[in-house]
């Protein structure tokens, strides 16, 4: 189950800007408000990762896969 939220808070990092944001300040919070099942080593390793990098690729993709809002 972990492996399968971490691969899903990874594609939501990149599909929706407001996620990111929250994110970005803290993980853990993010993690718990999204419902995604995180470990702490998980959290920590998600924390270190260069946000920056994730709002280059969401600038690449087509708005038509990107949430609007934070909607699903």
């Amino acid at each position: 189950m972990s492996q399968e939220s971490v691969e899903k808070f990874l594609g939501r990092l990149i599909t929706d800007d407001d996620f990111r944001e929250l994110a970005k300040n803290s993980v853990a919070k993010a993690s718990i408000e999204y419902g995604y099942t995180l470990t702490a080593a998980e959290q920590k390793i998600l924390q270190s990762l260069d946000f920056d990098s994730f709002i280059f690729l969401a600038s690449s993709i087509d708005r038509g896969i990107k949430r609007h809002g934070g909607n699903i």
